[in-house]
């Protein structure tokens, strides 16, 4: 298949994911619960899908550079997530925050270009922008109350260093990934590495609470499912996320496109939840698809 054609079904599974993530949160369950349990049992996919290579993989040549690169990928993808769901949290405007983190298309566009020698093409960068216009485009609201401020002050900004953090740790877990891909290991296996650090980094996060999740046994019947399903998403979008960024003429291509989800969730915002489209969203719609059109001709 295409590489943009693996791009569009990771956006569409991002959607999944991000669906399912919103419905634990809209429950109670806090974010660092939903991700350790989902990077958890994506873990455990991830370890069947590679048991029948672990030997080759052990016995490769590049097995240490392998290592090293998935690893990189692994602690910035953590970073990245963490430092994510706490910016969108903190945020007056969770697209706000979103709209930061997903400027990490242009560096991983440029920064591929000079560290793996990807192709760069005006008219395809064009593309870029159109769909990074579109994302923010339907991301960002009107000022809300919490933005401008209690009694005509200003609202606190420490969302912001965490929006950028998160933007700088998707940027270099997506040159890990790259790097990796080039050393000729599989999705699967480069999946594998960057989990098990995710879990560990979880893990730690979750130390002091992680026998409180246990206890409530009622509460507990109902996010074993939905988590499993996060955890399902989470392992076809990584398998796909680095199947495109293997093949793509640039990983910020990928990145643009794999972001669009945005887009496919606006639209499924109006029959789920009675969403109306304004001229704003309407232009956003029009610039991500635009911008789909270039990438991929």
């Amino acid at each position: 298949m295409p590489w943009y054609v693996y791009s569009i079904l990771s956006s569409v599974s991002l959607v999944g994911l991000y669906l399912c993530i919103k419905w634990l949160s809209f429950k109670g369950f806090p974010s660092k619960q939903i991700l350790l349990f989902m990077v958890g049992f994506a873990l455990i996919g991830f370890f069947g899908a590679t048991t029948p290579y672990l030997y080759s993989i052990f016995n490769s040549d590049r097995f240490f550079s392998f290592l090293g690169a998935a690893a990189f990928a692994g602690i910035f993808a953590s970073i990245g997530h963490w430092a994510d769901f706490e910016a969108i949290g903190r945020a007056p405007n969770p697209g706000y925050a979103t709209s930061i983190r997903n400027t990490s298309i242009l560096p991983v566009t440029i920064l591929s270009v000079f560290v793996f020698d990807s192709s760069f093409h005006l008219i395809r960068l064009v593309g870029v922008f159109l769909i990074l216009t579109g994302i923010v485009t339907l991301l960002v609201e009107k000022k809300t109350e919490a933005e401008e401020g209690k009694n005509g002050q200003p609202a606190k900004k420490s969302w912001v260093p965490q929006a950028f953090i998160a933007l700088t740790g998707y940027t270099l877990a997506v040159l890990g990934m790259k790097k990796a891909t080039l050393l000729g290991f599989a999705p699967p296996e480069i999946c594998l590495v960057i989990y098990i650090i995710n879990f560990i980094f979880f893990l730690v996060i979750c130390r002091n609470e992680l026998r409180g999740y246990f206890e409530d046994k009622i509460r507990m019947k109902f996010f074993l499912p939905i988590v499993l399903m996060c955890a399902f998403f989470a392992f076809t979008l990584n398998l796909l996320n680095i199947k495109a960024i293997s093949l793509a003429p640039n990983p910020g291509y990928h990145e643009a496109i794999r972001n669009t989800n945005v887009l496919f969730i606006t639209l499924l915002a109006i029959p789920l939840f009675s969403a109306s489209l304004n001229k704003q969203k309407m232009i956003g719609i029009v610039s991500t698809v635009a911008g789909i059109i270039v990438l991929v001709i």
